[in-house]
């Protein structure tokens, strides 16, 4: 590993340009079309949608698509100030490289403690969540009790499986649930669309006159964590194919995809619902989108719900690809236990070891406490004011790296105006959902990753403290780039 950041380039059989990392992990595993379906499917389209759209809808009314639109131009102005981070610093770590060498490895120590509300969490709310649909159907469907945790149960299993099969298996995987849950969802929509509830086919739902001030800002907070995602093709830059070119893109395209994809949709289930009686949308005992797609497609209901569980395998998958590059990172540099950095046959598998703990611990110990569906509200929020800091860190950390190390290519938009303006958007929105406090259990989210900042701060003073911190000296390290071998020129060719 090395802080050099000139890569050797080789000319594939198609005639671009294409490095891969030197790295323990399997270098140029993944292509462009495998990191794209990376970010989608941990945006999660179906379950995102699934998993949000009722509780958006309670809070920002009919007006919910816009909730969707004000947290894709936010997140879209934040995906392209990590585009300048992804280029430059090819790593497993993430953010945690990226401030690291950007701000200081302390601040990317700091910033990695709040990263671990989002990846090692996210995966297990969501499988836990698809459990709660599941069991709500069948019950009102069939009276047949399956619990949720019986469902976590067997799709965390599978995800534990397929993510120790190695990447190129759990990214093949993802791209082909990734392509069904998205086709399967707008056709629905545009079936909605035309055969519209109560209210008929309208733009009304986009209208701002009709959202609830203080609503609509926590809907946003919400919808920002239905975006994320996009990120974590950043964590497998050491097994991507041209990292510096590949990254960038697929954050900007998922990004766009996913904008696109929540907009229609959301305006879909709002029409297909009927505008006239939107409150029964947010106090439905089904999911709204499963009562839609029955409407208008009649036993066609099934596929939806096929694609809600395609999307849970999917987003699980990515989120648990991402967290556990991360932690075989920091394990590298020496910040986590080194044993954390062990590969086999490539593949980190005692950092995937730790997120399988994690994943059944969490999923199974806060859906037991508070309910699956109050556990993913609850830590869906937390994520999302964690990752205002996460975000936040990235972007002071481009705006210093330009002025101080980058000068001559400092670009008054993309290193400047773009990643100050959508910090103090982020921290807006984060301070208006939270003043006044929602509801229990969501009401005590803020106060769960105020102490865990608090720790993390503590933590950071300690292991300064120790006088051992070899790992500042490798936290800034990124990947030796180096030209594929026409192994990993065919292997390429075949994904």
């Amino acid at each position: 590993m090395s802080t050099a950041q000139t890569p050797q380039a080789g000319r594939s059989e198609k005639g671009s340009l294409a490095t891969v990392a030197d790295t323990e992990l399997q270098g140029g595993a993944i292509g462009l079309p495998a990191i794209l379906m990376q970010a989608i499917t941990h945006i999660g389209p179906a379950i995102g949608l699934a998993t949000s759209i009722a509780f958006v809808v309670s809070l920002a009314g009919k007006a919910a698509p816009l909730a969707y639109f004000f947290a894709f131009l936010l997140v879209l102005a934040i995906g392209a100030v990590l585009t300048q981070l992804a280029k430059l610093f090819p790593s497993a770590g993430g953010y945690f490289t990226y401030t690291s060498r950007t701000l200081h490895p302390r601040a990317g120590l700091l910033t990695a403690w709040l990263y671990f509300l989002y990846d090692p969490l996210g995966g297990c709310i969501n499988l836990a969540f698809f459990g709660f649909i599941l069991q709500g159907l069948l019950q009102s469907r069939y009276n047949f009790d399956f619990p949720w945790w019986a469902t976590f149960l067997i799709t965390a299993t599978i995800v534990t499986y397929l993510v120790y099969r190695g990447i190129k298996i759990s990214v093949n995987v993802m791209l082909i649930l990734g392509a069904l849950e998205i086709l399967i969802f707008v056709a629905l929509a545009v079936t909605a669309l035309v055969n519209p509830g109560p209210g008929g086919t309208s733009f009304a739902p986009f209208n701002l006159a009709d959202a609830p001030g203080n609503g609509l800002y926590l809907a946003i907070v919400f919808s920002i964590l239905t975006f994320t995602g996009f990120e974590s093709v950043a964590p497998l830059a050491e097994e991507s194919r041209s990292p510096r070119k590949n990254l960038p893109r697929a954050i900007m395209l998922s990004i766009l995809i996913m904008g696109i994809f929540f907009l229609l949709t959301s305006w879909a289930i709002v029409v297909g619902w009927g505008t006239q009686d939107i409150g029964g949308l947010a106090t439905s005992a089904q999911n709204p989108i499963l009562v839609v797609a029955e409407r208008v497609w009649g036993i066609g209901w099934i596929l939806v719900m096929f694609a809600i569980f395609n999307s849970a395998i999917a987003v699980a998958l990515a989120c648990t690809n991402a967290s556990t590059r991360v932690f075989f990172a920091m394990g590298r540099t020496g910040v986590l236990p080194k044993w954390l950095a062990h590969v086999h046959h490539k593949v980190p598998i005692n950092a995937i070891t730790l997120q399988t703990i994690i994943t059944f611990a969490y999923g199974l110990g806060v859906g037991f406490w508070i309910g699956a569906d109050q556990e993913f509200y609850f830590t869906g929020t937390a994520i999302t004011l964690g990752l205002i800091f996460v975000y936040g860190a990235g972007n002071i950390g481009v705006v210093r790296y330009y002025l101080r190390e980058a000068r001559d290519n400092f670009n008054i938009w993309l290193h400047g105006i773009f990643p100050v303006a959508c910090t103090l958007a982020l921290i807006w929105v984060g301070y208006k959902s939270i003043i006044p406090l929602p509801a229990a259990p969501v009401e005590y989210a803020p106060f769960v990753v105020l102490g865990w900042l608090v720790a993390g701060v503590i933590l950071v003073w300690a292991v300064s403290r120790t006088g051992r911190e070899e790992w500042l000296i490798k936290a800034s390290e990124v990947a030796y780039e180096r030209a594929p071998t026409p192994e990993e020129e065919a292997e390429e060719g075949a994904l």
